[in-house]
């Protein structure tokens, strides 16, 4: 009878652990930076809004490449364009920058898999130069095609002692991406709307989490039996 109670409870563990080892694995980050956002499976990701920095009154939004000035998905939008006691149009969370509805200074999208994304900076009525009030954390959707948003690793703000990077991957931590509006000319100064991306940490399914006991639970009332 334990013979046959251990075998049972081993199938049992064994066959929880097979569930939990045939979950999907890890999403994958195929680009996620100036040439494109882009991932192999549906990735949530959290974003933190660190500060804005001009008078320009903006928008940041997720979009489809595709279809680059789709407004419907808003990460954070300037309430005023800058506080109204900060120095040098400095614009913080909640004073004047908030996610759409909210108090809240964190917002996060699911990106789809195999969709090409981008995140799109408007200006509304105070168009940046040669724009049509867009640009993009994507050098392509430009106009003229080039550089109107930096990726760095880690958190990171002005004053910046390099170019900054191309990419990055928020699956391994935070990544800052710092926008130039072109509202000064295009003056390549990359604080004019500044965030942080990092992969949102998931929450086990119950399934997964009964899964888990019963591994525990079986493995030990089997070595119960086995004394």
């Amino acid at each position: 009878m334990y013979l046959k109670t251990t075998s049972t409870l081993l199938g049992l563990a064994v066959g929880s652990a097979l569930t939990l080892s045939a979950m999907p694995a890890k999403a994958a980050t195929v680009e996620f930076g100036n040439n494109g956002i882009l991932f192999d499976e549906d990735t949530t990701i959290e974003f933190d809004f660190i500060r804005s920095q001009g008078l320009f009154q903006s928008t940041l939004f997720v979009v489809e490449a595709a279809n680059p000035t789709d407004m419907s998905n808003p990460l954070f939008v300037e309430n005023a364009p800058f506080d109204d006691t900060s120095p040098d149009f400095i614009g913080t969370c909640p004073t004047s920058v908030t996610v759409p509805g909210s108090s809240s200074c964190t917002n996060e999208f699911t990106f789809k898999a195999d969709v090409e994304y981008s995140l799109a900076l408007f200006s509304g009525e105070n168009n940046p130069a040669g724009t049509d009030g867009f640009v993009y954390s994507t050098d392509a959707l430009n106009t003229p095609a080039n550089r109107q948003a930096f990726v760095f690793d880690g958190v990171v703000l002005p004053p910046y002692t390099g170019p900054g990077e191309g990419s990055s991957d928020p699956l391994l931590g935070k990544v800052t991406i710092a926008f130039d509006d072109k509202g000064a000319g295009n003056d390549g100064d990359f604080q004019d709307f500044i965030i942080t991306a990092m992969e949102k940490e998931s929450i086990p399914e119950p399934a997964t989490l009964v899964g888990l006991g019963l591994v525990a639970g079986s493995l030990t009332l089997i070595r119960r039996r086995q004394r």
